[in-house]
């Protein structure tokens, strides 16, 4: 067992049981929580999470609390570190992010290696199989509860991840640490370059459309002018372009 494995009493520093609900040394009241960035145990009320660092986030008081889309518990803990927050659920170990702090995990590398140089995921609750074998499931988002969409992160990267476009991502265990290897591998850069070569590929497709709509005579051979399916097919590349 490590020293992150441990929860310590946040007033005289004992440990104690994170189920116990009082320090059976000072009596002191315990709310323990799997620190959402290191998963490291801390107390809801520690203002800095003892092992990386991350400040401790509490929600407004008229907040409603926030749920786990897997366990549909309510009360995810929420720190800071940098400029980026993360909601974690210390029963099945899945992470919220907001819609800023997705983008700033995205894009800054500090972030990144906050993250993955304190981060000791939590092990799933259950055997990780084929995600094209396991039935979908959607969950709902733990703002508003509705429910998420789900996509592959950058469309190449395996990485399924839940998403309410106004609210932020969940990431189920791992999840989160195999995006930003996936990112920090280049996977971002490469999908943007792929993106683009699609879209270079389709513009050159519509280009083709229109020069064989202008070069389709009429049928009294008279002036020029674009057929039914040359028109269909203009209008379908210029609706995936635009």
């Amino acid at each position: 067992m490590t020293e992150a494995d441990v929860y310590r009493c946040p007033s005289c520093g004992a440990p104690a049981d994170p189920q116990s609900g009082a320090c059976a040394y000072c009596g002191a009241k315990l709310e323990p929580v799997r620190c959402p960035w290191c998963f490291a145990w801390t107390d809801a009320k520690t203002g800095k999470c003892p092992r990386c660092g991350a400040g401790a986030e509490p929600p407004a008081p008229d907040a409603k609390p926030l749920v786990c889309p897997t366990c549909r518990r309510p009360g995810l803990s929420t720190r800071v570190l940098g400029d980026a927050r993360l909601s974690g659920c210390g029963h099945c170990g899945g992470l919220w992010a907001d819609v800023v702090s997705f983008k700033r995990l995205c894009e800054e590398r500090d972030e990144q290696t906050a993250y993955l140089g304190a981060g000791t995921p939590l092990g799933s609750a259950g055997p990780v199989g084929d995600p094209t074998t396991q039935a979908i499931v959607y969950r709902p988002c733990p703002v508003c509860a509705q429910l998420m969409n789900r996509f592959n992160f950058a469309g190449s990267s395996g990485v399924i991840l839940d998403a309410c476009k106004p609210h932020g991502v969940w990431f189920d265990p791992d999840e989160l640490r195999r995006v930003i290897l996936f990112i920090r591998r280049g996977g971002l850069d490469d999908a943007r370059a792929q993106q683009e070569r699609d879209l270079d590929e389709k513009r050159r497709e519509l280009q083709r459309a229109i020069e064989d709509a202008e070069s389709a005579p009429t049928a009294a051979g008279y002036g020029m002018a674009p057929g039914p399916a040359a028109v269909r097919a203009a209008g379908a590349l210029l609706d995936h372009l635009f």
